[in-house]
């Protein structure tokens, strides 16, 4: 029997029209996705149902594409545990950061049954103490989160706002191409949420730089979907409209405070699962075939202009 959330009428409807998801077929397209991890003998993957459902929903059930996908994502983690592996929710640097209110996910989606948003801002004087893989490591942290219990996120993606006005050109020189090339490859080789656009607010000037060699490795789908607002939120919310906001920035979705508080409680429910994680993840002596460009996915050569992605 499959261990599923039911979905709301809606979000149904959205999953059988835009993600090919057919209710009959669930059932026999997860076995075969089942089947398939447990014939590879390098790779240790969760198999839940619930899990592995936002793989095929991030791929829209195309099987090949979401087998390279959990791939991607379970040798990112093995290889790079120190950007996308944690496994102790408990520690005390993680915990510190998330309290800062610095990444949160807003509990109202985007036109109330669109994309889940992600708001990121930085305004805390302590961040300048912490290295910018520090806050990634908690963005992986929620993303994961996000795998198993959102099914907005997982149907509808994400929208992504940054507050950057207060982001110190030490924190920028801090996000090296070899940084930002890996992030590309989590974010769009290995996570099954998928990205549709990112909007940045009060931009340093310094940012240019970095947001243009971004822009250039990012597929041409989601270039004309990242956004610069410089001074104001005007053109932020002619896109975002002010409601969905948090209350900090005058909207009504949610009060970054109650957020943090919310999802510290959270995370105590997921200690164990984070625990458990590290059972998960690939060997490479015992991989049989590579299905993906390795090379190109650790940021040593090339760049993603060439990336097939669903939107």
């Amino acid at each position: 029997m499959l261990e599923l959330r039911p979905l709301n009428e809606d979000l149904q409807k959205k999953a059988k029209e835009e993600l090919n998801e057919i209710p009959e077929r669930i059932g026999e397209e997860l076995n075969a996705f089942k089947t398939w991890i447990e014939k590879q003998p390098h790779l240790r993957a969760n198999t839940d149902d619930q899990f592995l459902i936002a793989f095929l929903r991030g791929c829209k059930y195309n099987l090949e594409k979401a087998k390279k996908k959990i791939d991607a994502y379970y040798t990112l983690k093995t290889k790079f545990p120190d950007l996308f592996g944690l496994t102790d929710i408990d520690n005390e640097k993680f915990r510190e950061i998330f309290r800062l209110g610095l990444i949160t996910y807003l509990p109202i989606p985007l036109y109330d049954n669109g994309p889940r948003i992600l708001f990121v801002r930085n305004v805390a004087p302590q961040s300048e103490q912490y290295h910018v893989i520090d806050f990634w490591i908690v963005h992986q942290v929620l993303q994961d989160i996000l795998i198993l219990e959102d099914d907005y996120a997982a149907i509808n993606g994400v929208v992504m706002i940054a507050d950057w006005r207060k982001t110190s050109a030490n924190q920028i020189f801090q996000i090296t191409p070899t940084l930002l090339k890996r992030w590309n490859a989590y974010t769009f080789q290995a996570m099954p949420i998928r990205l549709k656009c990112l909007h940045v607010a009060y931009a340093p000037k310094i940012f240019e730089k970095v947001f243009n060699f971004l822009k250039s490795m990012w597929p041409a789908k989601l270039q004309q979907r990242l956004f610069v607002h410089n001074n104001s939120l005007d053109s932020l919310i002619e896109r975002v409209p002010l409601k969905y906001l948090p209350r900090e920035y005058g909207g009504e979705n949610g009060s970054i405070k109650e957020i943090v508080d919310e999802w510290d409680q959270k995370f105590n429910k997921y200690r164990d699962y984070f625990k458990k994680s590290s059972q998960w993840g690939t060997n490479e002596k015992a991989r049989i075939e590579n299905i993906n460009d390795y090379d190109n996915m650790f940021g040593l050569v090339g760049s993603f202009k060439t990336l097939q992605l669903d939107w």
